[in-house]
């Protein structure tokens, strides 16, 4: 919380400044699954076709489970030279790694170990994570700023009426917030110990948190109202 006064000694009218934080709780109800596919091999083009192979597998389970292309996002695209290091020797050309990244946003989050499944088994073999999100983030955020802002102006009133019976609050000078954006933790996943499994992993999205800071400056009014 963040309080700051002026006086009639500081430069222009009385103020008082107060940061309000809003917090509320959600169930997410959407998630995404972060995978990677990594390919060697002598040749570029050959380490490129091997890695679009396992892609294209990999859309296919996605697609013969319902997801949408719409739902697919590619986030990396990588070819490098593969070299073995040996001490007091010159590095020895191997041939090439190919790597993709992909996103896939999961609208039901009862398909997500099945759908981890189906991506482990059609080769997805690096970068395995789950994270989780909410469809309705305008409405989260409203509820926050809601409750920032009627915090702040609760402690204002606190303060400015504790301080003197004649004060109370006057006009509103300033808003500001933080900007926030809705951040769920990453969780890994490793796809050796999935694709070994008997059994789907369970995943279990759970209550999470939102918080939202407000900062407002009111003028203080130290005229007594008469009744």
């Amino acid at each position: 919380m963040h309080r700051n006064c002026r006086g009639l000694g500081a430069e222009g009218p009385p103020s008082i400044t107060i940061t309000g934080n809003g917090k509320v709780f959600y169930t997410p109800d959407m998630g995404y699954i972060h995978v990677g596919v990594s390919s060697d091999a002598v040749t570029a083009a050959e380490a490129w076709q091997k890695n679009e192979a396992i892609v294209k597998r990999i859309f296919d389970a996605l697609k013969d489970l319902g997801i949408e292309e719409r739902d697919f996002k590619t986030t990396n695209l990588n070819l490098q030279p593969r070299y073995q290091h040996k001490k007091d020797e010159a590095p020895k050309f191997l041939g090439y790694t190919a790597s993709y990244n992909l996103v896939v946003t999961v609208r039901q989050l009862n398909q997500m170990s099945k759908l981890l499944d189906r991506m482990v088994s059609a080769g997805a073999n690096r970068n395995m994570n789950i994270s989780f999100g909410y469809s309705r983030l305008d409405e989260l955020m409203d509820e926050a700023r809601t409750k920032a802002v009627t915090e702040a102006r609760k402690r204002a009133n606190l303060y400015v009426t504790g301080a003197s019976p004649s004060a109370r609050l006057g006009d509103v000078l300033a808003i500001s917030d933080n900007p926030h954006h809705l951040q769920s933790p990453m969780f890994p996943i490793d796809a050796r110990a999935l694709s070994e499994g008997n059994a789907s992993l369970p995943i279990a999205a759970g209550e999470q948190e939102l918080r939202v800071a407000v900062t407002v400056r009111w003028a203080i009014d130290n005229h007594r109202i008469e009744p």
